[in-house]
């Protein structure tokens, strides 16, 4: 008995499914038909049915062009998301594994002064200004280059005896990778420091927007209070903005960094 009642509960569900599904899908030609008879159409009449095949046809076109969009989109996401997990697995085998984190940290800094309010107001100067793809390339060079020299000097572990020439070579190699190294830390570093300075400068821009609201506000209180108490509204006092200040040091601070930075690209390649 229980199990009958539970199959029926079953059919039941399912029914209401069937329905709801029927439902979503019909829906449109049903609008059609009523619409057309609405409008004059005999009912029944080819007008009528034509009417509603056409909503119809047209609903059922853009549930497929939206489900092929969305399979699209997300197969995109997919693509995207493996090219850049692939990516990342070849520098690691590039560069190694903290190089790799270097690289990506001056990635992740570039991307933060690109999509700063300072670039898009144009404080930062042209785009051209605050263009590091040279360096982001130096990087990648010098980090390619060091852990190449690493695994050649990996080789040397099972070697016993060396020469004093081969030790000469294994120190200047260790050295070289040593300034390579410090190289690429270093412009990373200027790098985030004028990620940080224009972070700062777009700090600044928000507060001053903040400062022009408050100030509005008040005059605007002032004219209220003047009014009422003395008959004519009272004249605010004229005051500079310390954010302006701060916008145009923080300004001057992006550029002298990002000219260290273009200075030691340029002297690297002498």
């Amino acid at each position: 008995m229980g199990s009958k009642k539970s199959d029926n509960g079953s059919a039941i569900v399912v029914g209401i499914v069937l329905v709801a599904v029927f439902c979503a899908l019909a829906w449109p030609y049903y609008l059609g038909t009523w619409l057309a008879v609405e409008f004059g159409a005999d009912n029944p009449s080819t007008a009528r049915t034509a009417t509603g095949w056409v909503l119809e046809s047209i609903y059922l076109i853009g549930l497929v062009s939206l489900g092929i969009w969305s399979w699209w989109s997300d197969e995109r996401e997919k693509e995207k998301a493996r090219r850049l997990e692939a990516e990342k697995r070849q520098r690691e085998i590039d560069f190694g594994s903290d190089g790799a984190r270097l690289y990506e940290s001056a990635e992740a800094a570039i991307a933060r002064i690109a999509g700063s309010e300072a670039a898009r107001a144009g404080w930062l100067g042209d785009p051209a200004d605050f263009d590091f793809r040279a360096d982001l390339w130096s990087i990648a060079a010098n980090l390619r280059r060091a852990e190449e020299i690493r695994k050649v000097m990996a080789g040397a572990a099972g070697i016993r005896r060396f020469t004093r020439t081969d030790e000469q070579m294994l120190d200047d190699a260790r050295r070289t990778v040593a300034a390579l190294e410090q190289s690429v830390q270093r412009r990373v570093e200027l790098i985030g420091e004028c990620a940080r300075q224009a972070e700062d400068i777009d700090r600044a821009l928000r507060e001053e927007r903040e400062n022009a609201e408050d100030a509005r506000r008040r005059e605007e209180l002032r004219g209220r209070l003047g009014t009422v108490l003395y008959g004519s509204p009272a004249t605010p006092a004229e005051e500079g903005s310390e954010s302006a200040d701060v916008v145009k040091a923080r300004a001057a601070a992006f550029h002298e960094l990002k000219a260290l930075v273009d200075k030691h690209r340029i002297d690297e390649g002498q």
